[in-house]
């Protein structure tokens, strides 16, 4: 009766570690909503660097278009002066940069949590909840009902100054008011992406964790490595 086995032979309960197999996981990463974001980033900034917001038909002021860049730091005493714009509409066009500048820094914190699809559970829920992506629809909501806002008080400076008798006065809404819109709907898209993804439940991931470690402990073994191979034959007995 043999008490051991050979190297190589299979023995009942030998355990041999199977090479090119992988665990399922599921990555906290999405590229889905990752590329919106990156958009949404792009047109707000956009925006901001863009002068032109709103466009004036008709009344007393010389200039075409006006936006936020007219606003920020020095102000031109000319557009005070051609009832361009007055100190209400300074202050709306001051709120709408600084609500672009939040919508860029939410966009921003999704844009990274959906790159790197951090662990940490708090960091987890905020971006599968695509909360960061759902404050920067909002903030774009409300960037375009300041425009809306300061279309009219313009509207009704101009025309309170018109320059001929009759002139035909209106306000239309410029490329950065559109750009404003599209990255709203770019958010609105990774914010679909997110919440439509199927994720394990707790139970699911924590025995998935359990699992990655067992596999990361049997990586310690090579692959050819048999549990039979320590159960070697003592060497002959000489007399």
């Amino acid at each position: 009766m043999t008490m051991y086995a050979p190297p190589g032979s299979n023995i009942p309960g030998g355990r041999r570690r199977r090479g090119g197999t992988q665990l399922p996981k599921q990555p906290e990463r999405s590229l889905a909503s990752a590329l919106p974001g990156a958009l949404s980033i792009t047109a707000l900034c956009t925006a901001l660097a863009e002068p032109a917001w709103l466009r004036v038909h008709g009344g007393t002021c010389p200039r075409q278009e006006l936006g936020v860049a007219d606003v920020l730091g020095y102000i031109d005493p000319k557009l005070i002066e051609d009832f361009c714009v007055n100190s209400q509409t300074i202050l709306l066009l001051r709120v709408i940069a600084a609500f672009c500048f939040l919508g860029i820094l939410c966009s921003l914190t999704a844009f990274l949590l959906d790159v790197f699809g951090p662990k940490h559970p708090a960091l987890k829920i905020t971006r599968r909840y695509a909360f960061a992506h759902i404050l920067t629809v909002l903030q774009c909501a409300t960037v375009i009902g300041f425009c809306y806002w300061a279309s009219e008080l313009i509207l009704s400076l101009q025309q309170q100054h018109k320059k001929y008798h009759g002139s035909l006065i209106y306000v239309t809404f410029a490329i950065s008011f559109y750009l404003v819109a599209g990255a709203g709907g770019a958010s609105i898209l990774a914010t679909a992406a997110n919440l439509l993804r199927h994720y394990p439940t707790e139970e699911e991931e924590q025995a998935l964790e359990l699992l990655s470690e067992m596999e990361e402990s049997s990586e310690t073994y090579p692959a050819d490595y048999d549990i039979s191979n320590q159960f070697q034959p003592p060497p002959a007995y000489t007399p």
